[in-house]
């Protein structure tokens, strides 16, 4: 078996994934790591990232490395999105963490972003019938895909991830009404833009991705005494979403056992899921629990001729 590793470098955290390719071409999953650097937080605000925010990533990388190595990991890809696109000073930290590790780090566009969660999501659940709507909420963008037959037909990349929102809704001089006002133009754009391409055909399928998506599934299994749940009904949404406002910031933490850079994202992504659903006429989310460092992972497999259409497994 060969042993590969991705790594995404997010706008609200760092991911590792560590795999083995399998000879029927599959790809067993055997350890995930995540890091709490919110790259987004400087950048979304004035185009740079601190010093303290640059030496906390090149930390984690440096943990990252340490465990590749344990692992025995011969290949190895890392991808860096939103806040690495947008930030001025990158190059110094992208410098920074190929000295220290020697892992290189490519920044990818919206939409190749889009086209890897999709490989993700096609090798873990059934999309080949008709058409469904994957929505990939991030920390600085959303990435919103259309595929019909398990194709991927087109993809637009909307600006407004949960870290982004998360200081529109904390600026005390607009707050919520910006807020709101930027949920409006995400269920206005995705009206648009699938109106667009499929007419007034109706979609009825939503598959959610990303941190965000994958608490609202914990979430919802908690109500029905359930590790996690593959799907989450408006009604689903509806409930978390209430008891998101009911509760502090500490209270989400201790009441819903949220990480503390998840307990005050996660409220503007279940704003966002709930407008899509709408937006879509999906009844419930489906939710497959991979996201873009698996993509990364299945496709660093199939560059090197080692992954066909095998299963994606998690131990």
């Amino acid at each position: 078996m060969t042993t590969l590793a991705a790594i995404d470098a997010g706008s609200n955290a760092m991911r590792l994934i560590i795999g083995r390719v399998g000879r029927n071409g599959g790809v067993e999953v055997v350890k995930n790591s995540r890091e709490a650097v919110r790259l987004g937080k400087d950048v979304f605000a004035d185009g740079h990232m601190s010093r303290k925010i640059m030496k906390a990533a090149t930390a984690a990388f440096r943990r990252f490395h340490e465990t590749i190595e344990e692992w025995g990991v011969e290949h190895t890809v890392a991808v860096g999105t939103s806040a690495l696109r947008e930030a001025e000073n990158r190059d110094d930290l992208l410098d920074r963490i190929h000295s220290k590790t020697g892992i290189e780090v490519n920044v990818i566009g919206g939409l190749e972003e889009a086209r890897l969660v999709h490989l993700a999501v096609s090798r873990k659940i059934d999309i080949s019938e008709g058409e469904a709507v994957l929505v990939d909420i991030g920390g600085g963008s959303v990435e919103v895909t259309l595929t019909s037959g398990g194709v991927l037909i087109e993809s637009q990349t909307l600006k407004v991830g949960t870290v982004r929102m998360l200081q529109v809704l904390n600026d005390p001089q607009h707050g919520f009404s910006d807020f709101i006002a930027q949920i409006e133009e995400i269920k206005r754009e995705t009206i648009d833009w699938t109106t667009g391409v499929l007419g007034h055909h109706l979609v009825g399928r939503l598959v959610g991705t990303g941190g965000n998506v994958d608490s609202i599934a914990d979430l919802t299994g908690k109500r029905v005494g359930r590790k996690a749940t593959s799907f989450a009904s408006s009604g689903d949404l509806q409930r978390i979403q209430t008891q998101l406002e009911s509760l502090s910031f500490k209270g989400r933490q201790r009441e819903l056992r949220l990480r503390p850079d998840r307990a005050d994202v996660i409220y503007p992504a279940v704003i966002v899921v709930q407008a899509l659903m709408n937006t879509v006429w999906a009844s419930n989310l489906a939710i497959p629990r991979v996201g873009l460092k698996d993509g990364v992972l299945l496709e660093l497999a199939n560059s090197l001729g080692l992954a066909s259409s095998g299963p994606i497994t998690y131990l």
